[in-house]
């Protein structure tokens, strides 16, 4: 496993204790149901928005290498500057060109990942503080 990919499994790991985090932090504060609105959205964006920012640097970060690989600056991948690529380079454009299910997920599913499990967790934790502030 790489260092890059140790990176983003801490990161996924941290995310999931987001929900958690807030509900701690936040529901001593106010435990009206517009706080629990509050909590699941805030802890659904901020999910969201980590997920994006890591898609976002990673396209940015792939488009900067496959602009280099267009040699004459033409816009086209001609058959000689495909032969001057290594093997790097033939994998950041296969990535590039063929991976339209990474941009789907980070966008579209994962906000929405996202907030089911933020709603899923708030409303546990919310469950579990009424239950043990009524045994009180």
């Amino acid at each position: 496993m790489s260092l890059e990919q140790m990176i983003y499994l801490v990161i996924a790991m941290l995310l999931l204790l987001v929900p958690l985090l807030l509900c701690y932090l936040l529901r001593k504060r106010s435990k009206g149901a517009l706080a629990f609105m509050i909590l699941v959205g805030l802890s659904a964006f901020i999910m969201s928005s980590v997920v994006i920012a890591q898609w976002a640097a990673f396209n940015w970060s792939l488009e900067s290498k496959i602009e280099t690989l267009d040699r004459d600056g033409n816009g086209v991948w001609s058959q000689q500057e495909t032969d001057t690529w290594t093997e790097e380079d033939h994998k950041n454009m296969d990535t590039y060109i063929g991976d339209g299910g990474r941009n789907v997920f980070a966008v579209i599913i994962f906000p929405i990942v996202a907030l089911i499990y933020s709603l899923l967790i708030v409303s546990l934790y919310w469950m579990f503080a009424w239950w043990v502030q009524k045994r009180r």
